[in-house]
């Protein structure tokens, strides 16, 4: 889980980066902008909900777990 929660972690760095040099403009580049950056929270939230969870004692060493 931390090796997927790391190769994905940046997946919305370069388009915000772009639009941080007004790579495109106006109300509509604006709305996108703001739900590029909401993407990128929401992803990087869920990641570390989801690698925090498999850290608990006791979770993660049952059977079926893919390691």
């Amino acid at each position: 889980m931390q090796e997927m929660s790391d190769r994905h972690w940046r997946q919305f760095d370069t388009p915000v980066r772009l639009m941080d040099g007004k790579a495109w403009v106006g109300p509509s580049a604006r709305a996108f902008e703001r739900e590029l950056r909401r993407n990128r929270q929401v992803l990087q939230t869920q990641l570390q909900k989801a690698v925090d969870s498999l850290r608990r004692p006791g979770v993660g060493s049952g059977a079926g777990v893919v390691r």
